[in-house]
């Protein structure tokens, strides 16, 4: 299906999305991936002012980070047709832990979709030092130990390690045209309704 076609099924030229977030590598990820399907995008964003942790660890948590984020967006920005929220964060596989990127796409009509981003594993020695609280985010200990500053808002941590093959808005790229797929396919998964 071409991605005109998709356009005119959704059945919106245009759209306004709300981003929790002033970091600019998920701000271009989100657009992007919007772009995608929608003609013309408008994009306004604000830095949460609510209470989330530094680091999430857990998949639910950073769920919930990702869903408060976008949730907030809807409500202090206006005349949003879609709230979005990005939050990267931790979850234990084997015990290891692996990053992800979460997004929460919440409609002006209430309804909700999430979305992921690969995962990549966390080195060790990096994952010991938030976990015994000596750092707080991931961020510090990348900064610090490469000598970067403000690696989060530009390629990541995904971005040292892949030199730059993968980049932090790629994540948050992938993980918004996953959360994306039910807005997109409306009556497999919103309407319930059988098209065969």
């Amino acid at each position: 299906m071409s991605v005109e076609t998709i356009r005119s099924y959704v059945g919106e030229n245009r759209v306004v999305i709300c981003i929790g977030t002033r970091n600019p590598a998920k701000i271009r990820g989100v657009t992007n991936a919007f772009k995608r399907f929608f003609n013309e995008v408008e994009v306004k964003y604000i830095n949460p002012s609510i209470n989330l942790a530094p680091q999430p660890i857990g998949l639910e948590n950073v769920i919930d980070g990702a869903r408060r984020r976008a949730l907030h967006a809807m409500d202090k920005l206006r005349d949003c047709s879609y709230g979005v929220g990005i939050e990267a964060g931790w979850v234990l596989i084997n015990g290891e832990y692996y990053d992800l990127e979460t997004a929460w796409i919440q409609r002006w009509d209430g309804v909700g979709s999430l979305g992921f981003s690969p995962a990549f594993k966390i080195p060790r020695l990096f994952a010991e030092k938030i976990l015994d609280g000596s750092r707080k985010e991931l961020e510090d200990v990348v900064n610090e130990y490469y000598g970067t500053e403000n690696i989060g808002d530009r390629g990541g941590f995904i971005g040292v390690l892949t030199k730059n093959v993968v980049t932090r808005s790629d994540l948050s790229y992938m993980a918004t045209l996953m959360a994306l797929i039910p807005f997109i396919n409306e009556d497999l998964y919103i309407r319930g309704k059988d098209t065969r």
